[in-house]
């Protein structure tokens, strides 16, 4: 990847597979949740089921700084299909460029009640929602070079390893880079 694109993904700094992922936000509508809560970036399935936890980090005075440091693993990899995209904005015919793995990921946020760092059977999810400045912030990781379009002028030109974007809902769905904006998480406990 060139220096200048690097730059440009974020402190959500979204790299090659090989590179880390990290970033930072503040948490909104968690009022109700304990002073144990972690945040966690699950891989997820086609379906968008959570499949593992890849990291997390506890959540303090609000904000949260996640790092992820690797791939997804092999069982959180799928064949990219247009049936199986469910990303904000993605409405009508999909095309894809190229045939390739890819790897979505969920935040959830979760009590961490015994305080082990990770989450347990007994401590459910909450569905958390990123976005920069209510725009949808997606995060998804690429087997090889890609570009996903769709109706309303969608087109994600998406580079191995790890890519987030944000998704602006007007009129027509742009997607552009992530350019270090504040994140907010968005939580309903």
């Amino acid at each position: 990847m060139q220096k200048s694109v690097r730059s440009a993904l974020l402190t959500l700094l979204m790299l090659s597979s090989a590179q880390a992922l990290s970033w930072q936000g503040s948490v909104v509508g968690g009022a109700g949740l304990p002073p144990s809560a972690r945040v966690g970036v699950w891989s997820a399935g086609p379906s968008g089921a959570p499949i593992s936890e890849l990291t997390s980090a506890p959540i303090s005075s609000g904000t949260f700084t996640l790092k992820l440091d690797d791939a997804p693993p092999s069982r959180a990899q799928f064949p990219l299909r247009p049936e199986s995209i469910g990303w904000p904005g993605v409405v009508g015919d999909v095309n894809l460029s190229a045939p390739v793995l890819n790897s979505a990921v969920n935040l959830f946020v979760y009590d961490d009640a015994n305080r082990n760092g990770r989450r347990d059977d007994n401590e459910a999810l909450i569905d958390a929602f990123p976005d920069v400045q209510r725009q949808p912030l997606v995060t998804v990781w690429v087997s090889g070079n890609v570009t996903v379009s769709a109706g309303h002028g969608f087109s994600a030109r998406l580079v191995s390893g790890w890519n987030t974007f944000v998704v602006d809902l007007g009129r027509n769905a742009s997607v552009s880079t992530y350019s270090g904006q504040p994140v907010n998480l968005r939580v309903r406990p």
